[in-house]
């Protein structure tokens, strides 16, 4: 039964989650693959995702757990070589993540890392070695430690791809409520205030016609 009730839980999405309850899960507990998929697709939809945050290639299949950005192959070898205390990276496609981690790429991201860089005045595509040694990159990475903190406390219902889903949250709390218990949704479909009937709209009678009199007889002589 644990298994079966396993299997299904890492299956829901991100709303079918906090519709049942389960939407606040333990930080470091590992993160399913289709909520990671979900995560990273909904990530993707942001043009700055779609271009490495170090480089100019196309279609990074990496991410700095780190710094919340994602990046090329090649991009992430240099990474792996600065060492994990500098930067951890993770494939978007293959690892294994946590919630915690998720976290920080879900509220992270090439663009807002990009914009930190330019408002500091730093170049966001200088040599990467110097690049996340620097004052920049600790104080982002300090701003990025808050909200996911803050994330840890609160849950999925922190990202902000669950934001604009509270209705789906909604639907899928009510569907759920209507396949456990069939008598509850026939009640809550007959407590639904009726519709006013409209009256039929009324065709005023004809007006009788009205026939002239027959011309009266001309006089005998």
């Amino acid at each position: 039964k644990g298994a079966r009730l396993a299997k299904a839980m890492s299956t829901l999405t991100i709303a079918e989650l906090i519709a049942s309850g389960k939407g606040k899960p333990d930080p470091d507990a590992e993160v399913p693959q289709a909520i990671r998929d979900e995560i990273f697709n909904e990530l993707k939809k942001n043009p700055a995702n779609r271009t490495c945050f170090d480089c100019t290639a196309k279609n990074p299949t990496w991410a700095s757990v780190t710094f919340g950005t994602q990046m090329c192959l090649d991009c992430s070898g240099i990474h792996r070589r600065l060492g994990v205390h500098v930067s951890f990276c993770r494939s978007v496609l293959m690892d294994k993540w946590t919630y915690r981690q998720i976290y920080r790429a879900a509220l992270g991201g090439n663009a807002r890392a990009r914009e930190h860089w330019k408002r500091c005045g730093v170049d966001p595509y200088q040599k990467i070695e110097s690049k996340y040694s620097s004052n920049t990159a600790q104080q982002y990475k300090r701003l990025l430690e808050k909200d996911v903190a803050d994330a840890c406390s609160r849950g999925l219902t922190a990202l902000p791809m669950a934001q604009g889903g509270s209705a789906a949250a909604a639907n899928a709390s009510a569907a759920a409520t209507a396949s456990a218990d069939p008598f509850a949704a026939y009640l809550n479909g007959i407590s639904q205030p009726p519709q006013p009937v409209q009256a039929p709209a009324t065709v005023p009678a004809p007006l009788p016609v009205r026939t002239a009199p027959p011309p009266a007889a001309a006089p005998q002589p």
